[in-house]
């Protein structure tokens, strides 16, 4: 018995020191929403997909043109792509970044995806490079209900304005 609890610890140690410490901040949707449109040196980075980015919406003005301030701080670089039906990373991620921001030294950049995750992993991955980086928790669409519906928390669910391409109406 002491030798299994003994491995397992050792096992629970090892794995948390070969983790990367992330020290990245997650903040809400609504405080995203404010750093956004108060900070000028704070953009927020949707690494979603173009199709999604595109049909399911993205924060910006709305049809009753709440979110004006947004034109600008919201910019769109997918983290991952479809290569041949499978969902990669997007190998030029870091250089289309490094292409809008430089070298991101006087910059706040907030990730956010779908709900939260992909968002995370790109933040890594810039934190890395050297940017100053925040992620979105709960993302555009937020979690999940007992039903699988996307009801609680998220950009879309908080009430914060968005607009997307694929409806008449709500255009970019």
């Amino acid at each position: 018995m002491k030798k299994a609890t003994v491995f397992a610890l050792t096992c629970i140690l090892a794995a948390l020191v070969a983790s990367p410490a992330l020290a990245f901040q997650d903040v809400t949707p609504i405080d995203a929403y404010a750093m956004a449109t108060t900070d000028p040196g704070t953009y927020i980075l949707d690494v979603r997909t173009i199709a999604e980015w595109q049909w399911v919406g993205h924060p910006g003005k709305n049809k009753l043109g709440e979110g004006a301030a947004l034109e600008g701080k919201v910019v769109n670089i997918s983290y991952q792509i479809d290569k041949k039906g499978a969902m990669v990373i997007n190998p030029s991620f870091l250089t289309e970044v490094n292409g809008l921001f430089g070298n991101g030294a006087d910059i706040t950049l907030i990730t956010m995806c779908r709900s939260g995750s992909r968002s995370v992993a790109a933040a890594q991955v810039l934190e890395a490079a050297g940017y100053n980086v925040k992620n979105m928790v709960t993302g555009f669409e937020g979690g999940s209900d007992s039903k699988g519906y996307r009801t609680k928390n998220g950009w879309a669910i908080d009430g914060l304005p968005y607009s997307f391409n694929g409806a008449a109406g709500y255009a970019d």
